[in-house]
């Protein structure tokens, strides 16, 4: 059954039928319980008075008592010695009763008979009652009782269908305003709902939020790369086309292709730096978790930055003390990279690059041009440059990249920055 509404109600209904038998076995068994306690104390008592009147073995006759089993009184007595009938009330017809202990029921001719017997010294003395009455009552008041119930179940069969209906109106509506929401403009929905219905409300806004976030993303990505990409697209086309339009030397033929290299170059770069960033961006990237040695990493990228530091004579300090840490190889050498390269490229030339551990930090500093106040706030932008940046080639992505990557692994980022002075990025990380 695919209908939710029609589960729901008929589990209701189950569960009405239900409490209903459950009222209706109850009720019976009380009702049988308290009839059969009040036949057990009334003919308890009946065959007391009667044994009272046995005494020194013999049976004395007493007309008050006696007057209990006359006709018409629904009350029967046999009282045997010796198995021969001495007393029969109110005539011989008890004879036929059967003659049993304890508490017995029985029927005679269609009606219901409830017995009580026993020996009392040489006498075997039972009493009968007839219980015809009562068990017609119980009876009807079963009857009656099924009739009330059945009849509010058809009641609420009746009612409550139109009700629940109308009860799941909400639903339809939610449905509906989901159903008429423009792909290109995800909105929330309002949390103004029944307790129940709200966390279904609430779980689909944060899924429109991230769904939002993400089509964001694939827009900002999508934008900047055909954005970046024209310069270099445009260099390759009007290179090939100065390189195609007449006969060249090889000394301009070479330049032409050295200018198509590095446009190529520059596209890569800004292709693989923005898919990075997509990735991270939209946590499609599952870190790794793998002992790193972030000293011996350092040492690493550095030796890729060589011919860089040598070209404007910088000096390198590093810390010397081991410095482990659990994280993603690729990420953490890319986070690494980009620090470093930002260091170099921004510092003066003959200036100091110190990387120091402070506690669980990880610290980079530059003697260079530095970040204005106004701009560290957006520094981790994508494509944000400050005028100082810009003095030197980048896309502007490093520090966007670098955010997305401590974040991932969530650690934190902290950027110092003082103009003409240097900057200072500390990076604080989980260790072992």
């Amino acid at each position: 059954m695919k209908s939710l509404f029609l589960q729901v109600y008929l589990v209701f209904l189950v569960l009405f039928f239900s409490a209903f038998f459950l009222v209706y076995l109850f009720t019976q068994l009380t009702l049988r319980s308290v009839i059969t306690q009040e036949i057990n104390s009334s003919l308890s008592v009946m065959w007391q008075s009667v044994a009272s009147l046995v005494q020194e073995e013999d049976f004395q006759y007493d007309e008050e008592i006696m007057v209990n089993f006359r006709r018409g009184t629904g009350s029967f007595l046999k009282v045997l010695k010796d198995g021969k009938p001495i007393e029969l009330q109110p005539d011989k017809s008890v004879l036929n009763f059967p003659s049993k202990y304890g508490l017995f029921l029985f029927e005679i001719n269609g009606r219901q008979f409830a017995g009580y017997g026993n020996n009392y010294g040489n006498y075997y003395i039972v009493v009968y009652k007839d219980i015809t009455d009562k068990k017609a009552l119980s009876e009807e008041f079963s009857k009656k009782f099924v009739i009330g119930w059945l009849t509010l179940l058809f009641l609420y069969t009746l009612i409550a269908y139109p009700l629940w209906r109308f009860s799941f109106r909400v639903v339809r509506k939610l449905a509906q305003r989901i159903k008429e929401s423009n792909p290109a403009k995800l909105e929330g929905l309002d949390e103004r709902v029944p307790s129940e219905l709200k966390p279904i409300v609430e779980s689909y806004n944060r899924l429109v939020e991230r769904l939002s976030t993400y089509l964001n993303t694939q827009k900002f990505f999508f934008y900047h790369l055909s954005h970046e990409l024209k310069t270099p697209l445009s260099i390759i086309r009007t290179s090939a086309d100065l390189a195609l339009s007449r006969q060249r030397r090889p000394l301009e033929m070479r330049e032409l292709l050295l200018s198509i290299r590095d446009a190529v170059d520059r596209a890569t770069q800004t292709i693989e730096k923005l898919l990075l960033l997509y990735r991270l961006e939209a946590q499609n990237v599952i870190p790794k978790k793998e002992k790193l040695e972030l000293r011996a990493l350092v040492m690493d990228v550095l030796k890729e930055f060589k011919q860089l530091i040598e070209s404007k004579n910088l000096n390198v300090e590093v810390f010397q003390d081991s410095f482990e840490v659990e994280g993603d190889y690729e990420l953490v050498h890319s986070l690494l990279s980009n620090l470093i390269e930002n260091a170099i490229k921004y510092s003066f030339p003959n200036g100091t690059i110190r990387v120091h551990k402070r506690d669980t930090c990880l610290v980079i500093e530059d003697e260079g041009v530095g970040i204005p106040e106004e701009d560290l706030k957006k520094v981790f932008e994508p494509f944000f440059r400050s005028e100082q940046a810009k003095q030197e080639e980048g896309l502007g992505l490093g520090l966007s990249i670098s955010r997305a990557i401590v974040n991932i692994m969530g650690w934190h980022i902290h950027i110092h920055s003082s103009p003409n002075k240097g900057t200072s990025v500390k990076v604080c990380v989980k260790n072992f």
